[in-house]
């Protein structure tokens, strides 16, 4: 037993090393040595050293260094696990910020220790987190060669992190669960980590609740539904006109109707807005933050999962906050498909156990509209139904806060507090 508690305690205190230098070697794979380029650049007076390239399966990475890497008393390297992106859109590397500073020029440049980064775009987007894992294990892979070759000039990394936000924060979960010895930590913030079937479900019910209360065409736009969306539909959100069709839906809800069908619509798909304290403007880009998954997502979820996974139907979902619920719930749309135990079987692939052996941090904050807290509380819940050591998972409640991965930088450092005081030391 003594023998375990300085296992933890060492495991802790690399952790406490590892969140601390950012808010957010073991490698035993085969080397993959996909064609790259290196280039030394100058940014910010630091020069950083950044290699470039293509994964096996087609997606893209890249590395990149402090200038100081070398000479660094722990070289801490970061693999940046980057959110949901629409699965229209172009393949590229992450240039996520957190405070308007990219995640990259934080890590790079981090005080007082500097930190490596490493990313990936994944092979595609859209629902593409069983390849991402893959794609994170190929990045690790590449990692391991690009350090190891006879002739490296620089040091290897004395330990790797796993950073995930959103679905991001998703592959990070699965992946330090089914891959225990790739990491010796993990951050996943804002991610639909504790039961992903309910996310699914929280997207289609606000599809259909929407079109209950505002419509379901807009500017001759039909929204579509959890069944399917259309090519035309998908493109007039990227133009543009769909937007502002519910925008000004939205804004005539206020003007007209004092927000009722907009109090209404929030009430019964459960999503944490508050009206009260939020301005009209907030709560219209909340609500088009979560319609953006309705739209954009749906058709890409059923082709990946080989079925629809909405079901309100079969039983009956009950929909309550509205000012008549009898009827929301006898005239809403109802959907089944008789795909949807396909779907459900694929959609088990999603599900973290909570079986955890890598210590782990998450950040949430409390109302968050598009990955709910909920996920917070179920994951931990797993942890001590599964996990051996339950004491390997730290969270960090943003308290009081709104928005989906809403950090400060402040926040970080309290995060730090708080797996301190958990630290067995």
């Amino acid at each position: 037993m003594k023998t375990k508690n300085r296992l933890c305690e060492k495991i802790f205190s690399l952790c406490l090393i590892l969140i601390a230098s950012l808010f957010l070697n073991s490698c035993q794979d085969e080397f993959i040595e996909p064609e790259n380029e290196l280039s030394a650049t100058l940014k910010n007076g630091t020069v950083q050293v950044e290699m470039t390239g293509m994964l096996p399966d087609g997606a893209l990475y890249e590395i990149a260094l402090p200038e100081t890497w070398n000479v660094l008393p722990q070289r801490v390297l970061i693999v940046y696990a980057h959110g949901y992106v629409d699965p229209d859109q172009p393949i590229a590397l992450p240039n996520d910020q957190i405070e308007g500073i990219p995640i990259k020029e934080l890590i790079l440049n981090n005080q007082p220790l500097p930190l490596g980064y490493a990313t990936t775009s994944y092979r595609s987007n859209g629902l593409v987190v069983l390849d991402a894992i893959d794609d994170i294990k190929q990045l690790h892979s590449v990692i391991y060669a690009f350090f190891g070759q006879p002739t490296a000039e620089y040091l290897p990394p004395n330990a790797l992190v796993l950073v995930g936000v959103s679905e991001g924060g998703l592959i990070t979960v699965l992946t330090i669960e089914q891959n225990p010895d790739l990491f010796q930590a993990a951050i996943a913030t804002c991610c639909p980590i504790g039961n992903f079937n309910n996310q699914l479900q929280y997207y289609g019910d606000a599809h259909v609740l929407f079109k209950y209360f505002f419509g379901p065409s807009f500017n001759d736009i039909n929204l579509g539904s959890p069944k399917g969306v259309s090519k035309h539909t998908m493109e007039a959100w990227n133009d543009g006109s769909l937007t502002a069709a519910l925008v000004e839906a939205l804004q005539n809800d206020y003007l007209y109707n004092n927000g009722n069908n907009i109090r209404q619509f929030l009430a019964c798909a459960r999503i944490p807005v508050n009206m009260q304290e939020e301005s009209p403007e907030d709560v219209i880009r909340s609500i088009l933050e979560v319609l953006r998954f309705p739209v954009k997502a749906t058709n890409d979820a059923i082709e990946r999962l080989s079925g629809n996974p909405f079901n309100n139907k079969y039983p009956m979902r009950e929909y309550q906050g509205s000012d008549n619920d009898r009827k929301l719930n006898l005239t809403v749309e109802r959907v089944f498909r008789k795909t949807y135990d396909m779907a459900m079987a694929n959609v088990n692939n999603y599900e973290t156990t909570g079986f955890l052996t890598t210590p782990l941090l998450t950040m949430h904050t409390e109302f968050d509209h598009v990955s709910t807290y909920q996920h917070q509380i179920d994951y931990a819940l797993k942890v001590q139904a599964n996990s051996p050591f339950p004491e390997l998972l730290v969270q960090f409640p943003v308290l009081g806060r709104y928005g989906h991965c809403a950090f400060t930088q402040e926040e970080v450092k309290q995060a730090l507090d708080l797996l301190l005081a958990g630290m067995p030391l």
